[in-house]
């Protein structure tokens, strides 16, 4: 035990802190024993009134004496290392001889950082599937390349393109990693020295442009061969494009998703780099010190230090708590929190997001949301307990966008308007789409339906008339095979994601039935589809009538179930009524409606036709010329136009077509003019003759009053139409490109 200061005098040694005040905040403190190998042979704690145990044994063998914060009794690696930097250590001779004088003394600054701080941050963790159409869009934007003039995508900047609501799903099953670093941050002023190297490393980070479209024409509408059997992938971003985009290079690379995040700094640098050249002077501090992600992109930082991790709950949030021995920052100092979020993968681990080399990084007390557009993150399903169904998204585009009437049977719907079956009615020339592709539908099939004896579901088709009603004869199940991803134990402490087959079945007489993915059947991966309807499928793919989609439900011997209280379906076959409703999701939020029947029915309208556009012949002053090599003199007055076909079978399917033309090789806003601009309008559709584009004169186009020197130069004009046709996840417009090159010249 510990020695006493001799036989005259009792009292054992203590430990003793420097303080002022007798009531003053006291840590709790611990003696560690250690020998000369630096292992520890008894840990003594300290007493309130500052008295400690130490055996004989250990005092004897020990090297040095180690006075620190106590650890709680299974310390974390980051709380142990927090602990080691703070601790006050003693050779075994010096503390011995502080006992026989009876007092340990602590000094003030060194017992103040064994005085720990609980530190905590909140958050959750979500992947989001964005379709191959977005991050196009993204690579687009981050170059800088502007969208006024209405391109093949449906927003028209970089703000609106990060905020568009795609569907996204909380991450479950991972563990996430809390790393901190500590920047000391001037705020900027106005003539701040350090704007040009901002202004060159933003520079360096801007992606170089993609190839222009027009001239080049685009790729195919996506339109997978009829589904194979076996697991069917939920579609979202192309993991080659991701990957494209993607990179764990060095930080001057232009990669704008790294390790599943999205690095804000790249995404932003073009917009960024254009904003600070244009802005006033005083402007820039403003529009700096409102971006974290720039007031401190280049500036002292310490390293990131690894402080803490935990596990995500099955909701995808997290709350992870540590002890932090460190002491107030300076002025002009903080620290910032970074993420790095692992999912188990077998035996191994994945990476799904890292905070760190994305610059995404959070203030102390944020709740931060961490995206992972990985295409390896899985997800956790959580359905509601009610018994209910509906429709819930077509693709990544929720049900609530589908302009269908209400349902006035079990199979058929009211009157349509000109518009139904559309997604995003109204909605201008980006309103109205139609259809087409592989249209993959999502169910909301409540927990609740099981203990109803819910066991199967299936889909069907039939053509509509023009009440809305279905035409006899024409119904057919959709049976494209269909399996769901569900993550299982491995046995091993690891966890394999297993693909389970659905169907189609055949149960009790009734074919084309799928098996209901409750969430007691195993933890399904989120944002997985149901039903997987090819609207080219020769029996439901006529472009002149709408559709109409019906789902039913089926108990485990293939009887057909319908809500209690409503009539019978007509859909033949052997049917009961169990106490759930069909509902319909007219809204993203808020109340869904009941739907009185005994199936499911919504309508659709799809068009597989693709858009026609192609420039036949290019005119002077009303004149038509069609020669390959083609040189236009005239005066300044002269006219130039183009003859040309830009429409759909449908007209009400073309998004709009326009014509410009450009100068030699362009750069400058005179440099570019537009005969046709957002005309929605079939022109030329046969067979009628070819339409005429409004003119341009000579001098608008060659401009000789800016370059008195240019009365001649070479053209190239474009011509580009696009449809409204999507499958509910790619976003884009499919579009058709034709191009012409001529000479113009203004005669003496």
């Amino acid at each position: 035990m510990a020695k006493k200061r001799s036989p005259n005098d009792p009292s054992p040694p203590r430990v003793r802190l420097e303080t002022d005040e007798e009531a003053a905040l006291r840590p709790r403190i611990q003696i560690d024993v250690q020998d000369q190998g630096g292992q520890s042979l008894h840990v003594a704690t300290v007493e309130e009134d500052g008295t400690y145990a130490i055996p004989d044994v250990a005092r004897k063998k020990a090297h040095r004496f180690v006075l620190g914060p106590a650890m709680p009794r299974t310390p974390t690696e980051e709380e142990e290392e927090a602990a080691s930097a703070v601790r006050h250590t003693l050779r075994a001779d010096a503390f011995l001889s502080l006992e026989e004088r009876g007092l340990i003394p602590i000094g003030r600054p060194v017992w103040e950082s064994w005085i720990p701080r609980l530190r905590c941050v909140t958050g959750r963790v979500r992947r989001c599937r964005p379709g191959s159409w977005w991050f196009d869009a993204l690579g687009r934007f981050s170059t800088g390349e502007r969208m006024e003039r209405a391109g093949p995508l449906p927003v028209r900047g970089l703000d609106e393109l990060l905020a568009w609501p795609f569907r996204c799903a909380p991450v479950c099953d991972a563990r996430v990693e809390v790393y901190r670093r500590t920047c000391c941050c001037r705020p900027w002023i106005v003539g701040d020295p350090r704007l040009p190297d901002l202004l060159d490393r933003l520079g360096e980070l801007i992606p170089r442009p993609p190839i222009p479209d027009p001239p080049f024409p685009p790729p195919p509408f996506p339109s997978p061969p009829l589904t194979a059997p076996g697991p069917q992938p939920v579609p979202g971003a192309d993991p080659r494009l991701v990957q494209g985009l993607a990179s764990d290079g060095p930080a001057g690379s232009a990669s704008l998703v790294v390790s599943g995040a999205l690095d804000p700094l790249r995404v932003h640098a073009a917009e960024d780099a254009r904003a600070l050249r244009s802005l006033p002077a005083a402007g820039v501090p403003e529009y700096i010190n409102a971006r974290p992600y720039l007031l401190c992109a280049w500036q002292q930082c310490s390293a990131p230090v690894k402080v803490a991790g935990g596990d995500l709950g099955p909701d995808g949030r997290f709350n992870i708590c540590w002890l932090d021995f460190r002491q107030g920052l300076s002025p002009n100092c903080h620290d910032r929190y970074a993420f790095v979020v692992r999912q188990r993968r077998g035996s191994g681990w994945v990476t799904l997001y890292d905070g760190r080399g994305a610059n995404q990084w959070h203030r102390p007390g944020e709740e931060a949301v961490l995206t992972t557009y990985h295409p390896a993150a899985r997800t956790c399903r959580r359905n509601p307990g009610n018994a209910f169904v509906f429709l819930n998204y077509v693709g990544q585009t929720g049900a609530w966008h589908l302009h269908t009437p209400p349902a006035n049977s079990s199979v058929g719907v009211t009157p349509p308007p000109a518009n139904g079956g559309l997604l995003f009615p109204g909605g201008g020339v980006d309103g109205d789409r139609n259809l087409g592709g592989t249209l993959r539908l999502n169910l909301m099939i409540g927990e609740g339906m099981r203990t109803l004896g819910a066991r199967y579901y299936r889909v069907s088709v039939t053509a509509a008339d023009a009440a809305g009603a279905p035409i006899s004869g024409s119904r057919e199940a959709v049976d494209a095979p269909v399996s769901w991803f569900r993550s299982e134990a491995d046995g091993s402490g690891g966890v394999d994601v297993v693909p389970v087959v659905l169907g189609p079945f055949t149960v009790g007489g009734q074919n084309a039935l799928y098996r209901i993915p409750f969430d007691s059947d195993g933890d399904w991966d989120d944002g997985q589809f149901h039903a997987l309807l090819d609207t080219r499928d020769p029996r439901w793919s006529d472009p002149s009538v709408r559709h109409l989609v019906t789902v039913e439900i089926f108990d485990e011997d293939g009887r057909r179930l319908r809500p209690t209280g409503t009539p019978s379906s007509g859909l033949g076959g052997a049917e009961g009524t169990a106490p759930f409703s069909y509902r319909r999701r007219y809204q993203e939020t808020g109340p869904t409606q009941e739907v009185p029947f005994g199936a499911l029915t919504h309508l659709f309208w799809w068009d597989n036709r693709d858009v026609v556009g192609g420039i036949t012949d290019l005119r002077r002053n009303g004149m038509v010329f069609h020669e390959e090599c083609l040189y236009l003199t005239g005066t300044a007055t002269s006219t130039f136009g183009v003859g040309y076909r830009a429409y759909h079978p449908n007209e009400r399917f073309q998004r709009f077509h326009r014509i410009h033309w450009r100068r030699g090789m362009g750069g400058t806003e005179a440099s570019v003019g537009f005969p046709e601009f957002l005309n929605p309008a079939n022109v030329g559709l046969p067979p009628g003759p070819p339409g005429a584009s409004e003119t341009h004169s000579f001098h608008t186009m060659l401009r000789p009053d800016l370059d008195p020197d240019r009365r001649r130069c070479s053209f190239t004009v474009f011509l580009t139409v696009y449809n409204k046709r999507t499958d509910g996840s790619n976003m884009d417009f499919p579009h058709v490109s034709d191009s012409g090159a001529f000479s113009l010249e203004i005669g003496a």
